[in-house]
């Protein structure tokens, strides 16, 4: 396959962010609180969340369940799974996948009780998908989605100790409809995707400080926010 200009951006792209855009953030972006992290592996996790009977939920799970198996080994959590991808159904199926005290549901989490496409990304080796950054081909599915208050009260959940987001984009607007819906979750673990990642690092950060959450502490783009108030 010839190497395009597209490609070239999309590289230059992806540098930017690794290699540029989180040097800044360093300085722009510091954590506060006194808060004791554990290294997961992708993400850093509060020693609160390895103290109680947590419900956790993982949304975006891609093919990759290292940190929510170490939950399982190391906590007493009960864990919910979700992605749509077919991929990661079939990933899900597989019985050397499962996880103790986790249920996976091969549904989207997003801003509406509703149907959305996931689009497909630009590399066809990535199992990743989006509904908010469309790699410019027609490729993806359709899913069914639903909000994180309307998938509590399916689950009978009246509080959410932790939520991890890999969703590709559209996390800031999962954030958004919990905000909105007064669904504080002791712990948010996310990742900041897409285009406008960098702003959305620091716009956020300052939203969720000003909500009740401390930022404390990132691994890469896996930001760590605990709720203070």
């Amino acid at each position: 396959m010839p190497y395009t200009p597209t490609d070239m951006v999309f590289n230059l792209w992806g540098f930017r962010r690794w290699h540029l855009d989180l040097v800044a953030l360093n300085a722009l972006v510091r954590p506060r609180g006194r808060h004791r992290l554990v290294d997961y592996g992708i993400a850093l996790l509060p020693e609160v969340i390895l103290q109680t009977d947590a419900h956790c939920y993982s949304v975006g799970v891609g093919e990759d369940v290292d940190f929510e198996r170490r939950l399982s080994d190391e906590s007493r959590a009960k864990q919910w799974l979700f992605d749509p991808t077919p991929r990661s159904i079939r990933f899900m199926s597989r019985s050397e996948n499962k996880i103790s005290r986790a249920e996976f549901r091969p549904i989207g989490v997003w801003k509406q009780d509703t149907r959305m496409r996931f689009h497909a990304p630009r590399n066809a080796l990535h199992v990743s998908h989006s509904i908010t950054e469309p790699a410019g081909n027609n490729d993806g599915f359709d899913a069914d989605c639903r909000t994180v208050r309307s998938v509590m009260k399916e689950l009978g959940h009246e509080s959410l100790q932790l939520i991890k987001l890999n969703v590709e984009g559209a996390e800031d607007q999962i954030i958004e409809s919990m905000l909105q819906d007064g669904i504080r979750p002791t712990v948010i673990i996310t990742t900041w995707e897409g285009h406008d990642a960098f702003r959305k690092a620091i716009r956020w950060t300052r939203r969720l400080r000003g909500a009740g959450w401390d930022f404390a502490g990132r691994k890469g783009w896996y930001f760590t926010y605990v709720r203070a108030r």
